[in-house]
């Protein structure tokens, strides 16, 4: 299997203390390894036609993804720059026990929860 790196799937999450202005970070949820995907046209365009840009498509090994009603996020801690992508849609591929993450560019970071990574 050739690995790249590892992501953390991670959701937005208020961290302040009670009381304070809201705070948001990325607070990682699972982590897992992973390898860069091409995409493909019948993708690209389905995407376009939702009016969603697709930035980058990953295939995850050896994680489930929590089932969550809220947004999904991904950071890629060894990446230098644009390394949070939303995930746009999941993807379970059975016969090889992965999921394909489809990842969309996020206009503004988030802080890390440092303590959960």
């Amino acid at each position: 299997m050739d690995r790249e790196g590892i992501l953390y799937i991670c959701q937005v999450q208020n961290v302040s203390i009670p009381g304070r202005m809201p705070t948001e970070q990325l607070v990682p949820l699972c982590s897992a390894f992973y390898r860069k995907r091409t995409v493909g046209y019948n993708r690209m365009y389905a995407a376009l036609g939702a009016n969603q840009a697709i930035s980058m498509l990953v295939r995850c090994f050896n994680t489930e993804v929590p089932s969550y009603s809220e947004q999904l996020y991904v950071y890629f801690p060894n990446e230098s720059t644009d390394n949070q992508f939303r995930v746009e849609n999941i993807q379970e591929i059975i016969e090889e026990g992965a999921i394909d993450l489809t990842l969309g560019r996020l206009e503004e970071y988030y802080d890390i929860s440092i303590e959960s990574a």
